[in-house]
């Protein structure tokens, strides 16, 4: 069931602690040359609706939260930082309203890493108050679900994703090279605010106009970007997703809210 779509009548009778409350979030934040600045919330509130067509009795899908913490990106023109204090201010007052209805269990599908510490931070506060809460980041989860489907920044991960989901907002005709500045010649950079020294990872945040020309970032070539594979991944992550909203609706409530 979506959220949004209910009466509020509709929301009392369905709201329980028999389902989980869904929320998808990711930024508005640039991309690269070809993938549009919406990627990062598109991406999440589609597999959100495609898991509620698997289990409709079993959650309440929020409406999406496309807002959150990019400030590194900003040297781009239309990202939208609005920082982790808010972003978890935020959530932890959706998560209250939505708590006051007797939902225990949510699942924060997140398309964005920079509202990790965030979540966790709503995520422990819903514990506290005797419930609990899942972060998912779909393209770490795609990964270890398969390592063909693993990818950078706005390259060709979130590109075969967004070709399968919004095939007309893509801007193949945009690509260009990307030119990518290293630390130094010791501290290559290996990833968006990480770079290898040794055989080791050592996080380095810098601004991402710095590091990246295009603001893209990763070894998954955008030009190799095929609809069939984000298809793939989406398939692969939806049915990932709808067992574990089963496995999760058995897990016990925290004592707290027993007490």
């Amino acid at each position: 069931m979506f959220l949004e779509a209910m009466t509020w009548s509709q929301a009392k009778s369905f709201l329980s602690a028999e389902i989980i409350a869904l929320l998808p979030l990711g930024s508005v934040e640039q991309h690269g040359p070809i993938c549009p600045l919406g990627t990062d919330f598109i991406v999440p509130k589609e597999l959100a609706k495609m898991v509620e067509s698997l289990c409709p009795e079993r959650v309440v899908v929020l409406p999406v939260m496309p807002y959150g913490v990019c400030p590194y990106h900003s040297g781009f023109a239309g990202t939208v930082d609005i920082g982790w204090e808010l972003l978890s201010g935020v959530t932890k007052k959706i998560a209250e309203a939505v708590l006051k209805y007797g939902v225990r269990k949510f699942v924060f599908l997140n398309g964005h890493g920079g509202n990790g510490p965030a979540l966790d931070d709503t995520a422990l506060w819903i514990y506290r108050q005797g419930g609990i809460a899942a972060i998912i980041d779909w393209w770490s989860l795609a990964a270890e679900l398969n390592s063909r489907w693993s990818g950078g920044h706005g390259t060709g991960q979130e590109t075969s994703m967004m070709m399968a989901l919004r095939p007309g907002w893509i801007n193949r005709e945009g690509f260009f090279e990307t030119k990518i500045t290293n630390l130094t010649d010791r501290m290559p950079s290996k990833y968006i605010n990480a770079v290898s020294f040794g055989n080791g990872t050592i996080r380095i945040p810098r601004n991402v106009d710095e590091i990246s020309s295009s603001g893209a970032f990763g070894e998954d070539d955008p030009r190799e970007a095929t609809p069939e594979l984000g298809e793939e991944i989406i398939t692969g992550i939806v049915s990932y997703l709808r067992d574990f909203i089963e496995a999760f609706l058995e897990v016990p409530l925290p004592n707290a809210f027993n007490k």
